[in-house]
């Protein structure tokens, strides 16, 4: 059975409608909330967040532009969309009322065709050709919507449809209603449209109305900021004007509609504002989300949080002490130049070469004390490089390593989320008092281990190409490794060469006289003494080690190490980084109630703290 991830947030998860996500949501609550008012709260919460969703993905008009008529009850609704209007017949079938048993209780929609599926309990269509509605550049249909602030909820319902499936919302206000409250409940309805105020029944239009206008785009504005908040158009009241109903409503409709061509033509395209109003929605339901889980379960959203915290800071933190403490990993970096210049050193360059092996794996013997007491990912590398090591026993080091690090991985998240989840637990049982069943006693139950680092053999794997690739770049080249070989090699047999060509030379005179008298004594051939054959190797050995412990030394220079050290860490660096936006390095927990609980919980956290 696979075990539980951390999650990442909700946008990490909405793909097509959202269904995915919203099903995990509803487990989740299931799973940790049982049957409690907070856990039914939470699934009536997720199935009016699916129908919005779907109420938006639902294209019933096949690409036929929307307006919707929006606003609070006796706004002046109705009134508008009869204004938009032409066909007289049509006008009389638009029902409106001031009173809230004369109010539209019904969506009306307007325009050449009807919507497809219309419900005709709570819809219903009017027929009006293209030809007498008043021309904005494109067809239309207009939606004249019931009060959305209507008390009644399926009133409420039915007005919140039209706002899903608007493309420009006219959001109508009396003058004399531009403060109230209901006009930011519907601007944030209104997320990713176009919105175009109508004040309605203006009596005047004074620096102190000019005030109340901006004040009022500035609360729609702030309530839908991915919405485009057009500039207000304004009608004034004909009960007390110069003006009669008809002209004032004809001025009324010019404007609007004038103001509708404007807009729709520098405004976006269906997919993109279909999507803004998606993602809009999808922000709403986290904020409601979180704002039930923080006031209803208090203790349990604390104890969630900062085992959140922890699990998001703690894969970094483990995975930076991987590469290993200052002193190992430039023991570890010394060891692998040393060996670099070993082998970039042609063998035909004999006895230099042999004295550069001594000193590696006398370097390698003090190195190896230092490296197996770090357990730092380096010291692997060290360890499976140092010389004198087989094959397999490199394997079995590297193993033994590896083992080393999940064992202490282990150990940190346990230590630092071991008591986190024993307040969660406590929290838990005392939200859903179910001692007796199942998930309490999995609950109740000791686990040895809360959550496992996942990803660490890859980070392994990418930290050892570092340090071999950071190594590379600053070790010495062939040619200068070349160089040194030649006059290393030369430096030895220029003081060998004496004693040498001295012996060569009697033996060969003696084998002359032999060949040519056929017959000699064996005393002729020279006899070397031991002592002076050493004496003349040990002379001949010192400059040449001398001169190997030197292009060692420039080898493994203490700016070379430094600049390697420094690549390395930065890289790896950047390596966890990249694992953790991957979700390659991540915790992961070990028991599914605390995963749900913590999906759960977590869902809006990041927005609400952003």
């Amino acid at each position: 059975m696979s075990k539980p991830e951390l999650d990442s947030p909700l946008s990490d998860h909405l793909g097509h409608p959202g269904l995915e996500y919203l099903g995990r949501i509803r487990r989740a609550s299931t799973n940790v909330l049982g049957n409690s008012v907070t856990g039914r709260e939470i699934l009536e919460l997720c199935d009016d967040h699916s129908e919005a969703r779907n109420r938006i993905l639902d294209d019933r008009t096949s690409g036929v532009t929307v307006i919707a008529t929006v606003g609070a009850t006796g706004q002046g609704k109705s009134w508008i969309t009869r204004q938009l209007i032409g066909n007289q017949d049509a006008k009389k079938l638009i029902r409106s009322g001031n009173n809230s048993d004369e109010a539209t209780e019904q969506l009306t929609w307007v325009g050449p065709s009807p919507p497809e599926n219309l419900d005709t309990g709570s819809e219903k269509y009017i027929h009006c050709a293209s030809s007498e509605m008043e021309p904005i550049g494109t067809p239309y249909l207009v939606v004249d919507a019931p009060g959305a602030t209507d008390d009644r909820r399926s009133i409420a319902g039915i007005a919140h449809r039209a706002l899903s499936m608007a493309s420009v919302m006219l959001l109508v206000v009396r003058a004399d209603q531009m403060r109230s409250d209901s006009i930011g409940a519907l601007a944030a309805a209104s997320e990713g449209t176009i919105v175009i105020p109508v004040i309605n029944a203006a009596r005047s239009q004074d620096n102190e109305f000019e005030a109340e206008v901006e004040a009022l785009l500035a609360r729609v504005r702030r309530a839908a900021p991915t919405s485009t908040i057009s500039r207000p158009v304004t009608i004034d009241d004909f009960e007390i004007s110069d003006q009669s109903e008809n002209t004032v409503g004809k001025e009324a409709a010019t404007q609007i509609a004038s103001r509708l061509k404007t807009e729709l033509e520098n405004g976006w395209s269906g997919d993109r504002r279909r999507s803004t109003r998606l993602a809009a929605i999808d922000s709403r339901f986290q904020a409601a989300l979180h704002s039930i889980l923080k006031s209803e379960l208090p203790g349990l959203t604390v104890a969630v949080q900062r085992l959140n915290t922890e699990a998001k800071s703690l894969p970094g933190e483990i995975a930076e002490t991987l590469v290993g403490r200052d002193g190992p990993l430039r023991a570890a970096v010394r060891s692998r130049l040393r060996l670099h210049l070993l082998t970039e050193t042609p063998a035909i360059y004999f006895p230099y070469r042999t004295f550069l092996s001594i000193l590696n794996l006398t370097h390698g013997a003090w190195d190896k004390v230092l490296l197996s007491l770090s357990g730092s990912l380096p010291s692997l590398v060290g360890a499976v490089w140092t010389s004198g090591k087989n094959l397999n026993s490199s394997l079995a080091a590297e193993q033994d390593v590896r083992s080393g690090l999940q064992k202490r991985c282990s150990a940190a998240v346990n230590d630092r989320l071991g008591p986190l989840a024993e307040r969660f637990h406590d929290e838990l049982l005392a939200l859903r008092d179910e001692k007796g069943s199942a998930a309490a006693s999995v609950v109740h139950g000791k686990r040895t281990q809360v959550a496992y680092l996942a990803g660490i053999n890859t980070l392994q794997e990418n930290s050892q190409r570092i340090f071999d690739t950071e190594v590379e770049r600053v070790a010495v080249s062939r040619l200068t490794a070349t160089m040194s070989g030649i006059t290393g090699t030369v430096l030895f047999w220029c003081f060998m060469a004496g004693p040498v060509v001295a012996l060569y030379r009697g033996y060969f005179d003696a084998s002359y006289e032999t060949l040519r008298q056929m017959g000699g004594e064996l005393d002729r051939f020279p006899k070397p003494d031991l002592a002076m054959m050493l004496t003349s190797l040990l002379l001949s050995s010192l400059p040449t080690a001398l001169f190997a412990m030197v292009v060692l030394s420039i080898s493994q220079s203490r700016a070379k190490i430094k600049k390697a050290e420094h690549a390395i860490r930065a890289e790896h660096h950047a390596t966890i980084e990249r694992l953790q936006q991957e979700r390659v390095l991540q915790l992961s927990w070990d028991e599914p109630l605390l995963a749900d609980a913590e999906f759960l919980l977590s869902a809006g956290a990041a927005d609400m703290e952003s």
